[in-house]
């Protein structure tokens, strides 16, 4: 099974969390907050060429950290999600055709088995890319700006995007320069280069940290894992 890159993005400031800092390094679990928890995780998983953490250049927090020492830390993070992705990717100076995985740092509940299926997803070659995403189980509703239902689709078309998000790196960094502040992940970049990405379905557990109450969640569900 091929190794690849993993990078995880740790510019934000998370501010719907409500906490006056960022949520990457609120207190978690086990005396380590939710960024370290996070890369402890997935580096013990032995899966990647290589670990690293975009964070900004003035970031206050980072050295204060308990991360693995295998891990690098950029400091080169940007605006937008985007941007640091771009930042990093452009600072590891890696080869063309390897595989960089993307990670947020607030999605410390995915699972090992998971991001197997992605990489050897990856691996067979037949796809550009590949992402987790959970398939969608409420009922979707298209509503309209007074705030009534115009119409109710059809969810067994839709799946939340979740990470790992996998890509060629330098396929990945030409996507990106030309959306640094408009793409949401890296999927919508590499779709609008018309990429073929493979979707590989992922628990719901794999929450990503936004608001106070998935804090709870992902504590919950770690203790499953």
């Amino acid at each position: 099974m091929l190794k690849p890159h993993l990078l995880i993005p740790a510019a934000g400031v998370g501010s719907r969390m409500k906490i006056g800092y960022p949520k990457q390094y609120m207190p978690f679990v086990d005396d380590r907050n939710l960024l370290e928890t996070t890369v402890w995780r997935l580096s013990e998983m032995s899966l990647f060429a290589s670990v690293a953490v975009v964070v900004s250049a003035d970031d206050a927090y980072i050295d204060h950290c308990d991360l693995p020492q295998s891990v690098r830390v950029l400091r080169c993070g940007g605006k937008t999600r985007a941007q640091s992705v771009y930042n990093g990717l452009k600072a590891l100076e890696l080869k063309g055709d390897e595989w960089v995985l993307v990670h947020d740092a607030a999605r410390p509940c995915v699972s090992k088995q998971a991001i197997c299926r992605l990489i050897e997803r990856l691996d067979l070659g037949d796809v550009d890319g590949a992402i987790l995403a959970s398939p969608v189980v409420d009922t979707l509703k298209i509503v309209n700006e007074a705030g009534l239902i115009e119409q109710t689709v059809n969810r067994e078309l839709y799946r939340s995007a979740q990470t790992p998000q996998g890509f060629h790196v330098q396929a990945l960094i030409r996507a990106l320069a030309d959306r640094l502040q408009t793409a949401t992940d890296e999927a919508s970049a590499m779709e609008a280069v018309g990429a073929k990405i493979a979707v590989i379905d992922s628990p719901v557990s794999n929450i990503k940290v936004t608001h106070p109450d998935d804090a709870l969640l992902a504590k919950f569900f770690l203790q499953s894992i």
